[in-house]
């Protein structure tokens, strides 16, 4: 299959209403806001991972209501750029499905196991304390993504996540849900991986196969959407994100009747787009490992 991007779109059906900017502060983690009339609750430590170095950054999540149980948040942030890029989609607000692969191969049985170990560009992960946000967990994080400002990717324990922006001082620039996937695996190592401006999140489908998404860090601290229309089905429950000289690649499998095949998407300077294929195996770690000759159409 010879595409740019999956084909089905995938929205958010759930309305993320944000009652109040958030804040916080570098502390430890026992420096819990209490007494009559606190707004902030739940904030155990809750770093995504091993313990990182350094002291915790409380971070309060923004005050969210949540509208349709089971359904995905649609992208909001506190601030944003003043670009069509960043407007709202018209389509938001729609009844959300699951993206899923026109030609994916017969559904696999969900696996309790952590995303892919495939390399990708390094980073650091820093210790994240969520308060306001009963029920949330720390999925992931990455430390100075752009501008200064750190990413937390939150689980919400419904089955769904948040992606944050958040400064040295742990105040919230930007939020927006993450539509695509019914499930976020941790890292083993608990840092998202992120490179360039630009964050992958890793994501496993009601069935069990995987779900890659992207998001850019614009320059307000919001986050942008560059997934395309439906993000990055995978066929099976494989994927991976690898480092292509400092650029995140992000690499799913694409099956029609025979054995699957990796695809390799690169960022193109506006958008992803596929570099090539490999056959099955490893995950492709290098442009020189893919060739357009090998993808199955």
């Amino acid at each position: 299959m010879n595409r740019t991007f999956p084909t089905l779109g995938a929205v958010a059906a759930c309305a993320l209403v944000l009652a109040s900017c958030a804040s916080g502060s570098l502390a430890s983690s026992e420096t819990t806001p209490s007494g009559p009339g606190s707004a902030v609750r739940s904030a155990a430590p809750a770093s995504g991972g091993p313990t990182k170095a350094g002291p915790t950054l409380v971070v309060t999540v923004p005050e969210l209501v949540l509208i349709g149980e089971g359904t995905a948040p649609v992208a909001v942030a506190p601030t944003t750029d003043a670009t069509a890029a960043d407007a709202p989609s018209p389509t938001a607000g729609a009844p959300a499905a699951d993206p899923v692969s026109t030609d994916a191969a017969t559904p696999v049985a969900p696996e309790p196991a952590t995303a892919a170990p495939a390399p990708a560009p390094s980073g650091d992960g820093l210790n994240v304390s969520l308060a306001n946000c009963d029920g949330c967990s720390v999925v992931a994080t990455h430390r100075d993504v752009a501008g200064g400002r750190s990413a937390a990717l939150v689980g919400t324990g419904s089955g769904r996540a948040l992606l944050l922006s958040v400064g040295s001082d742990g105040q919230v620039a930007g939020v927006i849900g993450v539509p695509y996937g019914a499930a976020f695996p941790a890292p083993a190592d608990g840092v998202l991986p992120c490179a360039q401006g630009r964050c992958v999140v890793q994501g496993r489908q009601a069935d069990g196969r995987a779900m890659l998404s992207a998001f850019e860090l614009t320059g307000s601290g919001a986050w942008r959407d560059v997934s395309g229309d439906d993000a990055f089905p995978s066929a099976t429950e494989r994927s991976a994100v690898v480092d292509l000289d400092g650029e995140l690649g992000i690499a799913v499998q694409d099956q029609a009747a025979g054995a699957a095949v990796w695809m390799l998407y690169t960022w193109g300077g506006d958008r992803y787009a596929v570099l090539g294929c490999a056959p099955d195996g490893d995950p492709p770690s290098a442009a020189a490992d893919v060739s357009p000759a090998a993808c199955l159409s």
